[in-house]
C-alpha cells in the first residue's frame, strides 16, 4: 500500500485484508494524521517515501520491501468483499497464474447515472523483481507482468473502491485538481501515451468540464489508442459517446456508443445513451427496441428513476404499440 493522510478509511481497509496476509508494508508518503498510528495497530511496516509527485515511484517501493511470494495491492479507501477475503488463499495456491486481474468496483457520487463502475485491474501478482509499476498516475503493473511473460488470469476477486463518492484526496486536496496537475505533467514527457490522454479526458470530465473533456477524449484518437486495454477501450468510447449526446452531435454519440459496445456489450450507459441518440435522430423504433431491452435486463446499478419508463411509454405512443 501507499499512503497519504488516510486515518478515517485506513482500518477497514486492513481490517478485510488482514486475516489473508503474511505482511503488511506501507509507504506513506508524509502522513500528518493518525495514518500511522493506525497503520502500526495492524502491525504494518511502515517505509517513509517522501512524496515525488509519482505514484509508480511509492508503490514500486512498497514492492521493493515486500518478502512474500505473492503481492495483494490495496489503496487506503479500497476493502476485500468478504467473498474474496475467504477465496484468494486456494486461488493462489491452486493456480499456475503469475497475477490476477480484480474487479475494482466504485461508489459513484450521486449524481452520476450509475451507482457503481466497474474495471478490471491487475492487483494480485507473484513478487517477481520484473513486475513493477510505471507512469506516474493511474499507474499500471500489466505492461511490466506482459514485458516479462507473465500469465495474467481473469478472476471474479473484487474490491470495493470507496474513494470516487469523495471529492478530497489525502485529508484536504480535491482529487480532479491533484490527477490533473500529476497527469499534465506527465504528459510532457510522454505526449502521445494513449492512456494517459485518456484520463486527462475522463478527468475533466468528473469535474464537469464537459467541454473541454470532449476535446481531450477526441485527441485520444489520434494516438495508437488501440493498445489500451479492452476494458479502458470500452470506457473511453462510453464517455465519448455521452459528451457527444450532450453536444447535440447525435451522429457521433452514436458511433461511439456502438464502439463501446463492441468491447462490452453489456455496458448499460452505453446502450443508453444510443437509445437516446437513436430518438433524438427520431428513429423511434431503433431506440425503442434498445430501451426495451435495458428494462428487460433490470440492471439495478442505473440511476434512471421513472426515466425509462417515461420514455418507453412515449416511443410507444408515437410507434401505436
Amino acid at each position: 500500500m501507499i499512503v497519504k493522510n488516510e486515518e478515517e478509511l485506513l482500518p477497514i481497509c486492513l481490517e478485510s485484508a488482514k486475516k489473508i496476509v503474511n505482511e503488511i508494508i506501507i509507504a506513506d508518503t508524509g502522513s500528518t494524521d493518525y495514518t500511522k498510528n493506525v497503520a502500526n495497530k495492524f502491525g504494518a511496516r511502515i517505509i517513509e517515501r517522501a512524496w515525488r509527485n509519482d505514484f509508480s515511484d511509492a508503490r514500486n517501493v512498497s514492492l521493493e520491501n515486500a518478502s512474500g511470494d505473492w503481492i495483494l495491492v490495496l489503496d487506503a479507501d479500497e476493502e476485500l468483499v468478504k467473498d474474496t477475503q475467504e477465496r484468494i488463499p486456494a486461488m493462489i495456491e491452486s493456480s499456475d497464474a503469475d497475477a490476477f486481474e480484480m474487479i475494482v468496483k466504485s461508489k459513484m457520487p450521486e449524481s452520476d447515472i450509475v451507482e457503481f463502475d466497474e474495471i478490471k485491474l491487475v492487483r494480485l501478482f507473484r513478487n517477481r523483481k520484473e513486475f513493477r509499476y510505471s507512469l506516474p498516475i493511474h499507474e499500471q503493473i500489466r505492461p511490466s507482468i506482459e514485458s516479462a511473460g507473465g500469465k495474467i488470469a481473469d478472476s471474479n476477486l473484487t474490491i470495493l473502491h470507496h474513494g470516487y463518492a469523495r471529492k478530497v484526496v489525502q485529508g484536504t486536496e480535491k482529487r480532479s485538481e491533484r490527477n490533473l496537475r500529476i497527469l499534465r505533467e506527465a504528459l510532457l514527457k510522454y505526449p502521445k501515451d494513449p492512456y494517459l490522454n485518456y484520463q486527462v479526458g475522463a478527468t475533466l470530465m468528473n469535474n464537469g468540464d464537459r467541454e473541454e473533456a470532449y476535446e481531450e477524449l477526441k485527441k485520444v484518437l489520434d494516438t495508437d489508442y488501440s493498445r489500451l486495454p479492452k476494458p479502458v477501450l470500452d470506457k473511453l468510447f462510453m464517455k465519448l459517446s455521452q459528451l457527444a449526446l450532450e453536444m447535440n452531435d447525435n451522429g457521433s454519440a452514436i458511433r461511439f456508443a456502438k464502439k463501446s459496445l463492441e468491447h462490452n456489450p453489456s455496458n448499460m450507459i452505453s446502450r443508453y445513451v444510443l437509445a437516446v441518440a437513436y430518438l433524438s435522430s427520431n428513429r423511434i423504433e431503433d431506440g425503442y427496441t434498445i430501451l426495451i431491452g435495458i428494462q428487460k435486463d433490470g440492471d439495478k446499478n442505473i440511476r434512471l428513476g421513472n426515466q425509462l419508463e417515461q420514455l418507453i411509454n412515449a416511443c410507444r405512443k408515437v410507434l401505436g404499440v
